[in-house]
């Protein structure tokens, strides 16, 4: 597995691309390609796996909101690649299936529950982001009230369209439940559940994995 993972065809394109374009780079080009074969991979086993469970749409919502905070916040991390992939496509098509599975009774509740919801989220937005991985800290002050500023102007944005468009609204649900699960992995808790996965994940697959740090969600 460690000779076909995301990470030695990554640096292997990249020390191609180098040879041919920009002698000295390898190191940079082959970051960026395990970058964005990691995404490509990760998105094709997302979706493939929501097809199949006929929740496409919950799970491209799902992806877009937590994608957007999570780019500005930061969160709790697993430790490789595949760990990554999985804990990513267990918690969107667990969440995007129950999302599917409850919406008559989420449709009832009344709208101070979802405001509730999203309340919640914000405030963890607010005491908890932004969170930078240990291998690219945020660079200064500045940066960190930067990338708060994003956090909560983003979160804000989709809370009102979510407050707008009401419980009856099942993008509703999507937006606020996907506010509060990116919300809850800035938190101690949610560290400490994704560092559970991540050790479940690695004695399941032990000797598959090894990659860079990778983002949960």
């Amino acid at each position: 597995m460690r000779n076909i993972s995301v990470h030695n065809f990554g640096h292997r394109l990249g020390t191609y691309i180098a040879a041919k374009t920009c002698p000295g780079q390898a190191q940079l080009l082959g970051y960026g390609a395990e970058i964005l074969l990691g995404s490509m991979f990760k998105i094709t086993i997302l979706f493939l796996t929501a097809a199949l469970l006929d929740i496409v749409y919950e799970v491209g919502i799902l992806l877009l909101v937590t994608g957007l905070l999570r780019t500005f916040s930061g969160g709790a991390h697993c430790t490789a690649y595949y760990r990554c992939v999985l804990t990513s496509v267990t918690v969107l098509t667990v969440t995007g299936y129950a999302l599917k599975t409850t919406l008559p009774f989420l449709i009832a509740l009344p709208n101070w529950v979802l405001i509730i919801v999203l309340a919640v989220s914000i405030y963890l937005y607010s005491r908890h982001a932004p969170q930078a991985p240990f291998n690219k800290p945020l660079k200064g002050r500045e940066q960190e009230a930067k990338f708060r500023r994003l956090t909560l102007i983003s979160a804000a944005s989709l809370s009102i369209i979510s407050i707008t468009l009401g419980t009856g609204a099942m993008v509703s649900w999507m937006v606020a439940l996907g506010l509060w699960w990116q919300a809850f992995t800035l938190t101690p808790s949610g560290h400490l559940l994704i560092g559970m996965l991540d050790k479940l994940l690695l004695l399941i697959f032990a000797g598959k994995g090894g990659e860079a740090e990778c983002g949960s969600q």
